[in-house]
């Protein structure tokens, strides 16, 4: 039975804003403060706000620091917080539903989210996760203290050095407001209610100070899925300190966890028995000691100068401890009348400790005609893990058909030990790159990255036998961009750039045991065009991207990096305020992709990659003062579910739509919204290595924020 947010919590979030909208005008009349004329001569940039239509002006490029959007020669999407909030997001998943670019691969399962970006994989595994441009490896990222969330879709070896050729998911923290910021939000995810306190403003001891907190709770109520509940908290802050005119000090930290219980299962099925039809998605086939719990503790520091007329100097710090429990379940699939058995997944006390540095020094100056903004620069993860042991065991019973029905589940046992691991692993790269302008329509970018990684992993067996694999590798990775500007609302571009991946080891089974293979390079071209017209930022852009194979040759058993696995589309985006009361965000993606000259597939899509991707995210003034209609539209094509493309999953279009109110209540600036996502209760499968997960229910969304 499907199960949603009561009526009352509405009720409730409409009377708590109003207490506190009150006590909020309470509070002014005893104390006001009376700020200095601040005198505006330009149009402040666009920073992703409602009014702006979810545009923004600039983005994080990792080593190079903040670049415009417009100007930079990738494929670059961006989410910012007022569209995470008013869309009432409460995971990465949710949050880049409308970007047309991105295929959530683990559906609603809330364990380790898996994206698609241009074909390839992207997740915490493999290095696509970045956090204020600096490589993260947080497998949970909480969104409440984050400005917005920026997608660059395609190779970015140049950039972040080892990483997969699918692109980088970069979080940008909230940082310290210039006026005072005092938002109190409460709200209720499906039976889940959550209060957030998000404070900012300079501090009256110091003007040079300004800070940033966000205090965040969510209780353990049910999130979708019959008895699946998620507990969570962030404590996050954030600290300026202009010590100069010319120089800033960023301090940054925060602590989050979150505890999810009762965890929906994954699925597996074969060619031979097909792939069913989805069921309830509110159903729960999980079992009570299925879940998981991620808790991170992070410190950051970041120091920006400008030392004189030509060079400025940046550098940044971060420290992270990261640490996860988790145990799963898999029903497997046995025959024709879908009769299971168990599979039990855990790894317990997965610690990680990451110690991150960089230091870039920026030079501008001109030679002639043209201007130079040349950067030098590396960085340094230092990054160090360990577990107790992976275990996994599956449970002999046949459990009947009940895919439609109620799901049995076997007693808890410990699955037996497994292997445990320590790993130690150092990632750098040195940059140097120059960006030209050559007048005021042509601009070049030329440069290139050494990366290198140096690894060592120990895994020992329950048996006590332990073996140690070592890597020492490093590879240039050159980038070169044409801009042409036809007019300044206009950027056409042609870029080169590569992709770098670490190269595998060939493992115990193969002829050629224990062969360390150099990082495998992936390289994209990519010509696109980006405009911001008639209040909305345009962009379309297409690439291809041919990448190294690596597989073993079934005839000699020897393991290989060979054959090519080639890539290419078109990506179309839009975002902004189209007509003055209708705002516009999404756009689509078209993909060919494919293995070629390789042992096996070749010809074949490969699995968990959608080839067609339709997004449209809405927002409607209605005639009422302060009401907004909302709505969006999800289209994801088929999904090949194995390599040999046999089995796909079904297309699927999914709905959302939702109301959102403002208003000045006893002179304070509120905001009720009212969000259902997946409006036609649609049930649908998703998937990625050969798994199957659950898409998400519909979920009814209730928050009211105040500011006082």
């Amino acid at each position: 039975m499907k199960r949603h947010a009561p009526l009352q919590t509405c009720l409730a979030l409409g009377l708590l804003s109003i207490q506190a909208a009150s006590f909020a005008e309470t509070t002014e009349r005893e104390e006001t403060t009376t700020l200095s004329e601040v005198l505006v001569t330009d149009s402040p940039a666009a920073s992703g706000s409602a009014a702006e239509g979810y545009r923004v002006d600039q983005v994080s490029l990792g080593p190079l620091g903040n670049v415009s959007l417009q100007d930079t020669p990738f494929s670059i999407e961006t989410v910012s917080a007022d569209l995470i909030r008013n869309t009432q997001a409460t995971n990465t998943t949710e949050a880049l539903k409308y970007l047309p670019t991105v295929y959530a691969n683990t559906g609603a399962s809330q364990i380790t989210p898996y994206f698609t970006l241009r074909g390839f994989s992207a997740s915490t595994w493999t290095y696509n996760l970045a956090l204020d441009g600096m490589r993260s490896f947080d497998i949970f990222q909480p969104l409440d203290d984050k400005e917005r969330i920026e997608v660059m879709t395609g190779a970015t070896g140049f950039l972040y050095g080892i990483t997969s050729p699918a692109g980088i998911i970069n979080y940008v923290l909230k940082r310290p407001t210039a006026a005072p910021l005092r938002e109190f939000t409460l709200g209720s995810y499906d039976q889940q209610i959550y209060g957030q306190l998000d404070l900012g403003g300079p501090l009256e001891i110091n003007p040079d100070l300004a800070y940033r907190l966000n205090l965040v709770y969510a209780n353990p109520g049910e999130t979708g899925v019959e008895e699946q509940t998620q507990e969570r908290y962030v404590f996050s802050g954030a600290l300026d300190w202009q010590i100069a005119p010319d120089t800033k000090l960023a301090l940054d930290a925060s602590q989050s966890r979150r505890e999810l219980d009762y965890a929906q299962a994954l699925f597996m099925t074969t060619t031979a028995i097909g792939i069913p039809e989805a069921p309830d998605a509110s159903k729960n086939w999980g079992a009570p000691y299925t879940g998981t719990t991620d808790a991170t503790t992070r410190v950051g520091a970041a120091l920006e100068s400008r030392l004189n007329a030509i060079f400025s100097l940046r550098s940044q710090f971060r420290y992270s401890d990261i640490e996860r429990d988790y145990f799963l379940n898999r029903i497997a699939f046995q025959n024709s009348r879908l009769d299971y058995k168990w599979r039990v997944d855990s790894q317990q006390t997965f610690h990680t400790i990451v110690r991150q540095y960089n230091l870039f020094l920026d030079a501008d100056f001109a030679t002639g005609p043209f201007t130079h903004k040349i950067t030098l620069g590396g960085t340094l993860d230092d990054y160090s893990s360990g577990n107790n042991g992976y275990r996994g065991t599956t449970y002999p019973t046949l459990y009947p058909g009940s895919l439609y029905g109620d799901p049995s589940y076997p007693a808890w046992s410990l699955p037996p030990a497994g292997t445990s691991s320590s790993q130690e692993t150092t990632y750098s790269t040195l940059m140097l790159a120059d960006r030209i302008a050559l007048g005021d329509h042509w601009s070049l970018m030329l440069g290139g990255t050494q990366a290198r990684v140096d690894d060592a992993l120990t895994s020992t067996t329950a048996a006590g036998k332990s073996t140690t694999s070592d890597y020492d590798e490093s590879r240039i990775t050159p980038a070169v961009s044409l801009s042409f500007k036809p007019i300044p609302a206009v950027t056409t571009y042609v870029s080169y750039i590569e992709g770098l991946q670490q190269g595998f080891v060939a493992g115990s089974t193969t002829a050629n045991v224990g062969e360390i293979f150099a990082p495998f390079v992936s390289e994209q071209v990519e010509a696109g065009a980006k405009a911001s017209l008639w209040g909305m930022d345009l962009s379309a852009a297409w690439f291809r991207i041919d990448q190294a194979n690596q597989y073993v040759d079934p005839a000699t058993n020897i393991a290989s990096q060979d054959g090519r696995a080639v890539h290419q589309g078109w990506e179309v985006a839009l975002t902004g305020r189209i007509l003055e009361h209708l705002t516009l965000t999404g756009g689509f993606t078209i993909l060919d992709a494919n293995i070629d000259k390789a042992v096996a597939n070749e010809g074949k899509t490969p699995q968990g990659v959608p080839e067609e991707m339709a997004r449209l995210y809405a927002e409607y003034d209605l005639p009422v003062p302060g009401l907004t209609l909302t709505g969006g539209l999800s289209y994801t094509g088929k999904v090949p579910w194995d390599a040999a493309n046999t089995l796909y999953v079904d297309p699927v279009t999914l709905f959302d739509a939702g109301l959102r109110y403002q208003r000045r209540l006893y002179g304070k600036e509120t905001t009720w919204r009212l969000t259902v996502a997946n409006l036609t209760d649609e049930d649908y499968w998703t998937t990625r290595s050969g798994i199957l997960y659950l898409g998400s229910d519909r979920i009814l969304s209730l928050s009211a924020t105040v500011a006082f």
